[in-house]
């Protein structure tokens, strides 16, 4: 895990550097698209609500996400000519998202797919198909898999808002530092040591984050519970305060984000929570502010807002990384979990 971790630096350049040329995006996608459903199980379903921010946007597309699963195992849904269906896996070959797409190519509605195996189902059936060529991932947490399918995500959405001549200048400024910002990140992150020590000895805690967080949120309390066994719940940062912040009764324990800056919304409902319980907060952050937590976890700022984003991600993997081998937990190879791969 520790290796493919550090990894991610090169995984995202060369795809970086393979579709963006003179900063402008060149791949292969629908010319006009009005309306985008990313269907993906697992990590690849938290990758698809990053989409979802960036569709909407960058791209001011309407973008729903939805599971493999739901989707495969239910008569309900609709599918259009007019949508374009997204699908994540890394494996290509998951039972479930494979079940989905065959159940939208029935519809002849357009497909797209990311994944890691070009030899794979989903590859296959799919009209437009990208390789995130991270080579094989070992580990069962997903971590440059994961980071290199947001960024695809990002990429695709780039392209769309090219394809409508929005201007996407501001998102590909300094798109070639990412990889230095990466490597910057790997080995300086203050207070990484302090805060899992901290949360290694919690039984459970909540995770909050909004808006583009709440997608690291939800990865954050997925590789805690893969690799370390702890029960982490994930809320977005508006909805925790409508009843789900009782749960600081029993384990007064809340991680959260700051990238960029706390909105005002934010700090509102963080005040609310510190008033009401006075919880153990650990606030994971690239900006070097006096926030009112107990643990400010600060990786260094990255020159574009995918460097930070991709940033956030690898400090989250770095926790749970760090908090399995302190609680002596197999890393790679949680106990009860498997892993389809492709490569």
């Amino acid at each position: 895990m520790e290796t493919e971790i550090n990894s991610q630096g090169q995984v995202i350049d060369n795809l970086t550097t393979k579709y963006i040329v003179n900063y402008c995006v060149l791949m292969d996608i629908p010319l006009q698209v009005n309306q985008i459903v990313i269907i993906a199980s697992g990590s690849s379903y938290n990758a698809a609500m990053y989409g979802k921010n960036f569709f909407e946007g960058i791209s001011k597309v309407q973008t729903s996400v939805e599971y493999a699963s739901e989707v495969a195992n239910n008569d309900f849904y609709n599918f259009r000519e007019d949508v374009l269906y997204v699908f994540l896996s890394q494996s290509g070959n998951s039972a479930d998202t494979v079940a989905a797409i065959k159940k939208v190519k029935n519809a002849n509605a357009q497909t797209l797919s990311i994944t890691n195996n070009k030899e794979s189902t989903l590859f296959e059936l799919s009209d437009y198909k990208f390789d995130i060529e991270t080579g094989r991932e070992f580990a069962i947490a997903a971590t440059k898999t994961f980071s290199a399918t947001v960024l695809m995500l990002w990429l695709i959405a780039l392209k769309v808002a090219q394809n409508k001549q929005i201007d996407i200048s501001e998102e590909t400024k300094n798109v070639y530092s990412v990889k230095h910002n990466i490597e910057a990140v790997l080995n300086n992150i203050d207070n990484i040591d302090l805060a899992v020590k901290f949360l290694a000895k919690q039984k459970d805690f909540s995770i909050c984050g909004f808006n583009t967080n709440y997608a690291l949120t939800r990865e954050a309390a997925l590789k805690i519970k893969e690799t370390c066994y702890i029960n982490t719940s994930f809320y977005p940062m508006g909805e925790f305060i409508h009843g789900h912040f009782a749960l600081l009764n029993k384990s007064n324990v809340l991680l959260t984000f700051a990238l960029n800056e706390l909105s005002d919304f934010e700090k509102e409902i963080l005040e609310k929570i510190q008033q009401t319980y006075r919880p153990k907060i650990v606030l994971i952050s690239d900006e070097y502010e006096d926030y009112n937590c107990d643990i400010l976890v600060k990786f260094p700022k990255g020159q574009s807002r995918i460097a930070n984003i991709i940033n956030s991600i690898i400090t989250v993997q770095m926790i749970a990384l760090k908090m399995a081998i302190k609680l002596k937990r197999n890393v790679d190879k949680p106990k009860g979990l498997q892993k389809v791969v492709g490569k």
